[in-house]
């Protein structure tokens, strides 16, 4: 029997003792259930974090929300039923009409692992207070009510009760008087337990109003970002209010939001890493603040350039660069018939790497910065299309020639000894390495055999290898899908008994589906063998045709289908492969995919090699 004693009653006592209340830390609590991520999504950065667990003193159980520390370590360790802890930061919080009682959690440690759980069938203390509500804290108890920040009551904020909230800590200075009177949150505290709550932020970016017609009617969307000195959040807007919040709201102005409903992010449609995201409706009340003090104008986390070769694709990034060149302006046709507006520009930074960075439609027209001007861009999609390369999104936000330490630093920089040095570019050309160093690329490359000896992919985030194998299989079962022939949706689609396809995500069905490929090739060096997917782009670049007109083949012209198919086996390619742990029915293993391939050029392979056997017979 362990000599560490829970704190037996005490999670009772923080809802129902003033004086507990108001000094929630250090209770020793056992763990009586978890809910920790998915597996499959605990990669990924934009999605939402399930802290929520379970805790007991023994006597009674309660909700619990881990955040900050408290939600690191959690993620980063094995916690589990039974795991006794010591909050050591916390906060109570009454939610929903007092009828939710919910402890968050800001920091804690592990006392004792794997303990038995002392009463498994202890009570639930929303049910128990639900059976005896007298014994519950009421608002002349209440300890927050006593705060300075939120006693005043002209702000209406203040005036809803107070224990339905944490204390807030301050996001910013305000404006006047009056405006000390709201509880001001940061808005990285801002969670569904909080129902009284006031932001002062910042519009860090407003998108254009968006339309939709399909089959259930048509309406309006509204994205705009939120800033304070904490992070970011994500509001949306609807119809009317999308309408109206599209005149009050400027970019780059700060206001004051409260009453808006908070709800689960997308990370689908956000390049933010909050966990919620705030719905801009009928009951939100937004008010201009004429005091900015204390609210950024914007919130960057630059990477440098050299570092966005080990992106995944499709991920963003934020980054700060100069404009090295400026191409012309062209037009692109999609395959659906579609014009789009593209320029070009590639930007530099001090780790001696260059990068293309795409603008579209009318910034593509209207871009006039000269070279040599600093650019700094947020949210911008990483593609591994021919190289690593850049690409603005509706996300996506362009400043020049910011003020901020890390323009002035890099200015200073290209003025100095930037502007005459040479630099490595990410695109990658057919047969060669970035920046055109065939040489180089190929004595980075390393047989499939010291890939798995090195267990390459174990990393969190992955590894990156390159091999020179020739293709001896290819699955031709389910190498494709029928995918949204929608604008910017490639989500699988279902067919519908009419004939029609059917797309979830866009609320529309279509004609015919726009295949995409998921192709499974089998490769082979001197040393072993490999299973490879390729994806769309890739999978296009081997076969040398698109995946709908290999489905048709495949179901019209079998024989040429065969053709295809077959006339890339036994080839030998250049492969950037990407190595990277995945989690299938509950199997852990390592999932190669190719990020880019490319056909072998012989010149180079011999200048390499003639290279080599100089430099052996000079040893």
């Amino acid at each position: 029997m362990s000599d560490v004693q829970l704190s037996e009653r005490d999670l009772c006592k923080l809802f129902s003792d003033s004086s507990r209340y108001n000094s929630p830390n250090g209770g020793i609590y056992q763990i009586y259930n978890t809910r920790k991520q998915d597996p499959s999504k605990a990669a990924d950065p934009n999605a939402p974090k399930k802290n929520l667990i379970m805790i007991s003193d023994g006597v009674f159980h309660v909700k619990a929300l881990l955040r900050g520390t408290a939600a690191e370590k959690f993620a980063a360790s094995t916690y589990q039923r039974g795991d006794v802890i010591r909050v050591t930061e916390a906060e109570p919080a009454i939610v929903k009409e007092r009828k939710k009682f919910v402890l968050l959690v800001d920091d804690m440690e592990l006392v004792e692992s794997g303990r038995k759980m002392q009463n498994p069938s202890s009570t639930f203390l929303d049910k128990y207070f639900e059976d005896h509500p007298d014994e519950c804290l009421n608002d002349s108890a209440d300890p927050v009510t006593s705060t300075p920040a939120i006693t005043n009551s002209a702000s209406p904020a203040a005036a809803a009760p107070a224990a339905a909230a944490p204390v807030a800590k301050p996001a910013a200075a305000s404006a006047s008087p009056a405006d000390k009177s709201r509880p001001i949150f940061a808005i990285e505290q801002l969670s569904p337990y909080q129902n009284v709550w006031t932001i002062k932020a910042r519009v860090s970016y407003k998108g254009d109003i968006k339309t939709w017609h399909n089959q259930r009617g048509e309406g309006k969307l509204l994205n705009v970002n939120f800033l304070d000195t904490s992070g970011e959040i994500r509001a949306t807007a609807f119809n009317d209010q999308a309408t109206k919040y599209n005149e009050l709201l400027q970019e780059g102005k700060v206001y004051y939001v409260s009453k808006a409903r908070l709800q689960p992010a997308k990370p689908q449609f956000t390049n933010l890493s909050h966990p919620y995201e705030l719905s801009l409706d009928r009951e939100c009340v937004i008010e201009p603040c004429n005091d900015e003090a204390n609210v950024p104008k914007t919130h960057f986390n630059f990477v440098k350039l050299n570092t966005i070769e080990n992106q995944e694709a499709n991920s963003t990034v934020d980054v700060v660069g100069i404009i090295q060149t400026v191409n012309p302006h062209f037009e692109l046709t999609s395959r659906a018939g579609k014009k789009f507006d593209r320029r070009d520009i590639v930007i530099v930074d001090d780790s001696n790497y260059s990068i293309t960075v795409g603008l579209w439609n009318q910034m593509a027209i209207d871009f006039n910065l000269p070279e040599g001007s600093v650019v700094a861009i947020k949210g911008v999609r990483v593609s591994d299309f021919g190289g690593k390369s850049l690409s603005m999104g509706f996300n996506s936000t362009l400043v020049p020639n910011p003020e901020i330490p890390e323009a002035f630093s890099l200015k200073g920089w290209y003025d100095t000894t930037g502007r005459t040095s040479n630099f490595t570019s990410l695109k990658q050309e057919v047969g060669s390495g970035p920046g055109g160093d065939s040489t180089k690329f190929i004595a980075q490359r390393i047989t499939i055999l010291k890939a798995q000896n090195d267990n390459l992919g174990r990393s969190e985030k992955g590894d990156y290898f390159t091999i020179k194998a020739a293709i001896n299989f290819l699955k031709v079962d389910n190498f494709a899908y029928p995918a949204c022939s929608n604008d910017n949706c490639n989500k699988k689609v279902i067919e519908e008994p009419d004939g029609t396809w059917r797309c979830e995500k866009c609320d529309t069905n279509n004609a015919a589906p726009q295949w995409r490929y998921m192709l499974t090739v089998s490769v082979l060096d001197e040393t072993n063998q490999l299973w490879l997917t390729l994806f769309n782009e890739q999978a296009e670049q081997l076969l040398g045709v698109d995946a709908t007109e290999l489905v048709r083949l495949k179901d019209e012209e079998p024989d040429q289908f065969t053709k295809v198919t077959q006339s890339i086996q036994m080839n030998q390619y250049d492969l950037r492969v990407r190595a990277k742990e995945d989690t299938y029915n509950d199997q852990t293993r390592i999932r190669y995919t190719v990020a880019n391939i490319h056909k072998l050029n012989w010149k180079s392979e011999a200048d390499y090699l003639a290279n080599q056997l100089s430099e052996a017979l000079l040893a």
